[in-house]
């Protein structure tokens, strides 16, 4: 596993121009804990779109972060769960999980809380 605040690097393009964006990810309460609580996470991942950076947090948290996320069966991302970007819900997004991502954005994983 990576250092909380470490920056994933990726091969420059062409140029000398990488692309990609920094973005900060928070996760609460299973997802806290499978990130090594830390919170917020600040990384760079190959530009692209909200379902790609998710699958990226997926192969550095591992197996446990994918299962909260991901359905196995489907590998939909599960309704229990909230995506947030930038503080909007990926089910209110046109785009959904295939939104770019921009530099700066925040996704927000919140688990579904029952009890009373």
């Amino acid at each position: 596993m990576c250092e909380a605040n470490s920056v994933e690097k990726k091969a420059p393009l062409k140029g000398g121009a990488q692309r990609s964006v920094k973005i900060s990810v928070i996760g609460y309460a299973r997802f806290k804990a499978v990130m090594g609580n830390h919170a917020p996470l600040v990384v760079e991942i190959e530009k692209g779109t909200l379902r790609e950076a998710l699958e990226a947090l997926c192969r550095r948290f591992g197996q446990k972060f994918e299962d909260l996320i991901f359905d196995p069966k489907t590998k939909e991302a599960k309704r229990s769960n909230q995506i947030l970007l930038n503080g909007l819900s990926h089910l209110n997004l046109r785009e959904r999980l295939q939104v770019e991502l921009k530099d700066g954005d925040v996704i927000t994983l919140l688990p579904t809380l029952t009890g009373g």
